[in-house]
């Protein structure tokens, strides 16, 4: 028991000497300076110490931070030189990539970064590198498929595709020049293509025409020229009269009853008396790679007589004749369309909108010489001051003749006289939407095929002297 005693009695006061012991030690205070939260140091990473070198317009950079009394919990970044607040964006990415654009020949950019500790305190002494921008040249070439034919009026079309190392936004212009590079004329940037008439200087003659790209930083592209041919030209010619005809017709021989041979020679008789002429253009050899040529083409003349053998709806000049003859009816043009259709014609979708036509009728496997072509009574009645339409005959066995539906305002001018009796329309006049004039005779019998008994030239003559207005 006096043991047990003497053991209780030594951990009583080896308590109360602890307790003594821990609070003097809590009274004394601590000695020594107190170290502030230091910054961190941030820093750049690039391929190439040397900052003179020019480097590509879109650069990859890298960054880093480090923090002795923490951790960098994030970047602030910033391409101004003289920064304010709102200049800086934070991330917490280490790397990322810019597109750097080109203001001038000789551009540089400053990348300044710094690192944010976990205390939010930011690094003081940011890191900064300059990146000169190399300027490299745009490059040019020719569209597919747009070489321009040798002969034009006076419209010429003209398309390219361009590119630029740094960027297609840098293209800021092209610059054409007619002839020579002594003057050169520029168009916007975002085009790729050109049409030049007479108003911007293009003159009956041979002629070539010389284009460049031009760059933000004012750099330019080599010059390409057409036609490519360096010694080549292409002929431009004066459109001659109001009156165009379009031979669209693949031969000219007694198989397709020589089109152009009857054409030019009613022409030359109807117009030779009044001393007017008239312009010829063959676009079975001359036909224009862009649409807009063909069009503005039109639009040169008031009177279009147009003649085209089989077709199907994606020839061609089928679709040039979907997209220009609204355009050349909405100015006050006028024209005859003249065509014979395949047996497979309108297979797909409408593509007789843009003519009097609503859709086609019966197959005709051929019509005999002699045939009959007999005005409608439409016709005359639509038109009780006009001289009456002659009676028109098949000069010549047509093989595959497709009839005409006509469109509500369409007038009927010609029925074949079918031995069942169901006499099917073979020509029709259509009114232009906007002035309600007749404007437009479509042919679905190629006209230099009626002439069996001479009256197909008085035809022609009561429609363009009488209909249209000579």
């Amino acid at each position: 028991m006096a043991t047990r005693r003497h053991t209780v009695r030594f951990w009583k006061w080896a308590l109360l000497i602890t307790v003594i012991l821990v609070g003097t030690a809590c009274e004394e205070k601590i000695t020594g300076d107190f170290r502030p939260n230091q910054p961190p140091e941030t820093s750049i990473f690039v391929e190439s110490s040397d900052t003179l070198n020019f480097t590509p317009s879109t650069q990859t950079i890298f960054w880093d931070g480090l923090d002795a009394d923490g951790f960098v919990t994030g970047f602030y970044y910033t391409f101004s030189e003289n920064p304010s607040p709102d200049d800086w964006t934070f991330t917490t990415e280490r790397s990322e990539t810019f597109p750097l654009r080109l203001t001038g020949t000789d551009t540089v950019y400053s990348f300044t970064v710094k690192s944010v500790d976990n205390d939010g305190l930011e690094d003081p002494t940011p890191a900064r590198q300059l990146f000169p921008i190399l300027n490299s040249p745009p490059t040019l070439r020719w569209a597919t498929g747009s070489a321009i034919p040798d002969t034009t009026f006076t419209v010429a079309s003209f398309s390219w595709s361009a590119s630029d190392p740094d960027g297609d936004n840098t293209l800021t212009a092209f610059e054409y020049a007619i002839d020579d590079t002594s003057n050169w004329v520029a168009i916007e940037g975002d085009r790729r293509s050109v049409i030049i008439g007479a108003a911007e200087g293009l003159t009956p003659g041979d002629h070539a025409l010389f284009l460049r790209a031009v760059d933000i930083a004012g750099a330019t592209s080599p010059v390409i020229r057409m036609p490519e041919n360096p010694d080549a030209f292409w002929h431009v010619k004066e459109p001659a009269g109001r009156y165009l005809l379009i031979d669209d017709y693949l031969s000219e021989s007694s198989n397709s009853g020589f089109p152009d041979r009857f054409y030019r020679t009613f022409m030359d008789s109807l117009l030779g008396a009044g001393g007017e002429q008239y312009s010829y253009w063959n676009i079975e050899e001359q036909f224009p790679s862009s649409l807009s040529q063909f069009t503005e083409t039109l639009k040169l003349f008031d009177r279009v007589i147009w003649y085209t053998d089989l077709l199907s709806e994606t020839d061609p000049h089928f679709v040039a004749a979907q997209v220009a003859i609204p355009e050349f009816r909405r100015q006050g043009g006028k024209l005859i369309y003249t065509v014979q259709f395949n047996s497979g014609f309108g297979g797909q979708g409408t593509p007789l909108d843009f003519s009097p036509v609503d859709s086609l009728g019966q197959n005709f496997n051929f019509i005999l010489t002699d045939a009959r072509y007999y005005p409608d009574s439409d016709f005359a009645a639509t038109f009780p001051n006009l001289p009456p339409l002659p009676e028109l005959a098949v000069s010549r066995i047509i093989v595959g003749m497709i009839a005409l539906r006509p469109k509500a305002n369409a007038i009927p001018m010609y029925r074949y006289e079918n031995a069942s009796g169901d006499d099917p329309l073979f020509i029709l006049a259509g009114r232009n939407d906007n002035s309600g004039q007749v404007d437009f005779v479509f042919s679905g019998t190629p006209l230099h095929f009626l002439r069996g008994n001479g009256n197909v030239s008085r035809f022609f003559d009561i429609v363009l002297s009488d209909l249209f207005g000579l």
